[in-house]
This record gives structure tokens, sequence and C-alpha cells, in this order.
């Protein structure tokens, strides 16, 4: 297989290493992070190479379409043909580490599909590359069909219940399935003081409330008609003030907290009150009865019971009865830190030193098991094993020593989805991008994620 030298990504190239310079030329980081998908996870399954045969060589045949998986594979498979091109230090040397784990045979036979000519696969390569064309392209999830296939996040749980029981116009709904923004929906949510003022809770990553059905859908239905109709907007939501007065200012939509309950539910879980029937409770108690002001059942019930205490949010990122017994002084105050600082005040220390902790306990825990945290590349100098290698690493040594794997899905998916809070680059965001921050929920997420691997680093 050979590079397309009439690659529309760049200028006409004269040669394959023409050809190679240009795609590293455009493509930089992108190409690193392609080949470090490509060793972690092989190729995408749902792509295939297109090729014609080569005008210039018999019985070899030109990429028309996956040039830069193409250019990707050829550097991971022999790294020595970067050796005279132009490529910047901080590529180059990843890119070679990268290559140490890299093995061709995973991806051999790679699977192709032939046409006899450039021209034949001209469509093919215009649906793929010019956008949706009304459907005939590749047509992109919207934010609400990325937070479905994500699951089912607080934010989705408001929205689908408006969406299911809200009664919105037809117009409405339709405005809000083609482009909500859902993120801006999971920032109000996820900021404490608005949850105080419209009456919910976030634990466990289920939306919860003790608001009979009519309360709550007040000010979920209201923010959901506001962010669809841009009433409001992430632009005027971007601080913890404006949303906290946002919050204040629904109005007629603020819910009755004189009617929160001591039990609380989930939101999905709340119904339409019958029609004609009492709205200040839709859960009611065991064996048919009611429930008194006391706490007291009556009615048919037969008992007398105290109220089911009411639900906490979660205060630390580390929750009560995590088992860590750390052995090393400094990580163990760390640990400590990461137990007692509030989430709601220092969500910005407890990202960095949740990032710290990580790294620093994956660290002792390999050193302890004999496992080197440099690497030494190719011809080059020895080089810090990166984060993610590092967790990987551990994982797999602790499967092979008895560890069931499903316990661990966690934290190896979560390192690797760059959807999920625990994501690598999300943890280095927290320290080195100005502009990211943290919120409550993912910062809980990212932890219960690891849970069970930082036990198993610290028994």
């Amino acid at each position: 297989m050979r590079l397309d030298l009439k690659n529309p990504r760049i200028l006409q190239a004269t040669s394959q290493r023409e050809a190679l310079q240009k795609i590293i030329d455009d493509q930089d980081l992108k190409l690193v992070l392609l080949a470090e998908s490509i060793v972690k996870n092989g190729l995408n399954p749902m792509d295939r190479f297109l090729v014609v045969p080569s005008e210039d060589e018999t019985g070899k045949y030109t990429v028309i379409e996956g040039n830069r998986r193409f250019a990707a594979i050829k550097i991971l498979q022999n790294p020595t043909v970067l050796t005279g091109l132009n490529v910047r230090t901080s590529v180059q040397k990843r890119l070679e580490a990268l290559a140490l784990d890299f093995d061709v045979k995973t991806l051999e036979p790679l699977d192709c599909f032939e046409v006899p000519a450039r021209e034949d696969g001209a469509m093919w390569i215009q649906q793929r590359h010019t956008g949706e064309n009304q459907g005939r392209g590749i047509v992109d999830w919207n934010g609400v069909a990325r937070a479905r296939f994500r699951g089912s996040d607080p934010a989705l749980q408001a929205l689908d219940f408006v969406l299911k029981h809200g009664e919105l116009q037809e117009d409405q709904q339709a405005e809000i399935e083609n482009n909500f923004p859902i993120t801006t929906l999971d920032r109000l949510l996820s900021t404490p003081d608005v949850r105080s003022i419209v009456g919910i809770e976030i634990t466990g990553g289920k939306l919860l409330t003790g608001l009979p059905f009519d309360e709550v859908m007040k000010p979920l239905s209201r923010m959901v008609r506001d962010l669809a109709s841009n009433i409001i907007n992430v632009t005027k939501l971007k601080l913890q003030p404006q949303m906290v007065a946002y919050a204040k200012g629904l109005g007629t939509d603020l819910p009755d907290l004189s009617q929160l309950s001591d039990t609380i539910v989930p939101v999905e879980d709340l119904v339409p009150p019958p029609v004609g029937g009492s709205t200040s409770s839709d859960n009611p108690p065991p064996n048919g009865g009611t429930e008194s002001k006391g706490g007291k059942t009556t009615g048919s019930g037969t008992s007398s019971s105290p109220k089911k205490p009411r639900a906490t949010a979660r205060k630390t990122l580390v929750p009560r009865g995590s088992s860590l017994n750390v052995a090393n002084p400094k990580i163990a105050e760390i640990a400590k830190e990461l137990r007692t600082l509030p989430l709601a005040n220092y969500p910005h220390a407890i990202s960095v030193l949740l990032r710290v902790f990580l790294e620093l306990s994956v660290d002792q825990y390999l050193t302890h098991h004999g496992i080197a945290l440099r690497i030494k590349t190719p011809g080059g100098p020895t080089i810090d094993k990166k984060l993610q290698k590092k967790v990987a690493e551990a994982i797999d040594n602790m499967v092979s020593s008895g560890v069931p794997t499903r316990e661990l899905d966690g934290i190896r998916k979560g390192i690797s989805d760059k959807h999920n809070p625990l994501h690598i680059d999300t943890l280095h965001n927290y320290i080195h991008n100005a502009f990211y921050s943290p919120t409550e929920r993912d910062l809980t997420v990212a932890w219960d994620n690891a849970q069970p691997f930082f036990e198993r680093l610290w028994p």
C-alpha cells in the first residue's frame, strides 16, 4: 500500500516521503493522538481503507481514503522513516515511544475496499468528508445524543423528565431534540446553590428530590425551555453567581420548598398525580397508608415507624467507608485531605490532589512490584513513562495476580474514554488549562470509577 500523492489534505506531493512529510505538517499532534489510539485500541472496525491499483507500481495499491491512519501505521511500524524529515521534537519522541508498544501483526491484514479508479471512489470520499449533505453523509450527534451514549447523567435525567411529562408544545419538543445545550444544563445542576434553590440533590449520579411532581417540574421545565429557546445561554451562565442569580430569578417557577419531604426519590421515578388528586406526595408509604407530618402511618397501615432518613449529598471526594491503607506518609496526607476537604469549597484543590494521588500511588505500586517507571526510546534517551501507560501496567499486574478484570473496568475504561471524567487529559487540564474547571459531579464520578483500583493499590 502507498500513500496518495494527490491526497486533498495536502498539496500534491512528488514522492512517498514528501507525502508523509506533508501529512505530518498538516496533522502534527493530531497524528500522535491517532497513533496513540491505534496502539491502544486498534483500527476502528467500522472504517475500511479505500484503495485503487497503483498507476506506477504493479501489485501495489494507493490509499485514496485513510491516509492519516496509514501514515500513522507506517511510522509506528518503522519510526526510522522519520529520520531526515522535519518533525517537531516532542511529536517525534511521542511517536517513537508509541512505536515501542506497537505490533503491526495485531492489525494485519488491513481491511480494504478496492475500486477500479479514483472516480469510482469519489462519491464515497465526498460523502465522508463534506458534512451531512442533507443526510447522505455522516450526521454528527447533537449534545443530547452524545449524553445518551455516555450514560444517563443528572442533566439528561432532568431533560428526559421534562420531555416525558412537561407537556411541551410540538415545536418546543422538536427544538429540544434537535439542538439542546445539555452541557449548560449540566453546569446549572452541578452547582450546589442552584440545586438547593430548586430542591434537588445529586447522589451517585442520580438526580433526586423530596419535592412532589408538580413542584420539581416547575423549575426543571423552565430551565429546559429557557435554554432551548436561548433566553438564557452559556455566556450568561459562565460564573457561579450568574447561575445562582438565574435560579433565584425563576419567580413563579420556583418550587415551594415547604413541601420538601424527608423521603427523597429519583426524579425520573416521579409520575404526574392523578387528575383531581393531591400533589402533596407522589410516593405513598407502604401498606397503602398515608404519611402524617409526625412520621406515623395511618389508614390501612398497621404499624407506626419513623421516617426513612433523608439521604445526604456527598460532601467530600472520598466517601465514608472507603478502605485505603496508605503506607507512604506523604501520600497518606494527600488521602487525608481528599477525605476531609469540602467538595463545594475546594473543587480546584481537590482536582489537583486527585491527579497527584493517582500518579504517586501508581508509582509506589509499580516500584514495589519491580516495574520500571522509565523507558528507553529507540536510539534515544530514557524518559518517564506516561501516566496512562503506568496505570495500564498497574492494572495488568493486578489482573495477572488474580484481581477480577471487571473490578477494574471503571479505571481501565475511564483513562481511555475522552468523555469520562477520569480521562488522563481531563486530569491534566485541571492543572495546566486556565480555562478548564472541575464540577463536583465530575470529581465524584472520577473517584467512584477509580475507587476499586485505589483500594487494590493500598489494600
